[in-house]
Order: C-alpha cells, then sequence, then structure tokens
C-alpha cells in the first residue's frame, strides 16, 4: 500500500437506508460533516453503537463546551493526519 492509497474495510459499508431507525443519527453527520463517515455506515450493524456514538459526537461539538468549535476541528485534523486518515 502506497502512502495516498487507503485500505479497505474488513466489514462492507451499508447503505444509509439499512436501518431507518438511524436517520436522525445520520443527518447529524451530514450536518456538521457534510458526509456520513464510512465508519459509522459501517458500525450500524449495531444500531445502538450509532447512536451512542452520535450522542458522544454531539457533547464532543457542544458549541456551548469550553473549548472553541474551530480548535477543536484543528485538533481532529491534525489526530486524523497523524494517523493517516484522509477525510
Amino acid at each position: 500500500m502506497n502512502k495516498n492509497s487507503r485500505p479497505e474495510p474488513r466489514l462492507a459499508v451499508l447503505p444509509q437506508d439499512a436501518h431507518p431507525e438511524l436517520k436522525e443519527a445520520f443527518e447529524s453527520s451530514v450536518k456538521s460533516l457534510g458526509f456520513v463517515p464510512n465508519s459509522v455506515l459501517i458500525m450500524q450493524r449495531r444500531p445502538k453503537l450509532v447512536k451512542a456514538f452520535a450522542q458522544l459526537s454531539a457533547a464532543v461539538w457542544d458549541p456551548q463546551g469550553e473549548v472553541p468549535v474551530g480548535f477543536k476541528r484543528l485538533l481532529a485534523h491534525v489526530a486524523s493526519k497523524a494517523h493517516g486518515c484522509h477525510y
């Protein structure tokens, strides 16, 4: 694998409509990121996990938190890059 290639996921990504009860969680991802990450589409095999992850994300990205959202985004970008994440 070269520097610019992405590893294939071990589990296939499920379509967004596989679990209609997760629509709100997916809309939240689209609102904050502009898309639904493949990790969440894979996670939906366990709907409770997606719902819990959505709650965690909402708490982390809460604009009323002590750390400014822009700084959180910068930290997320740097951490992702450091681990080879391309999103």
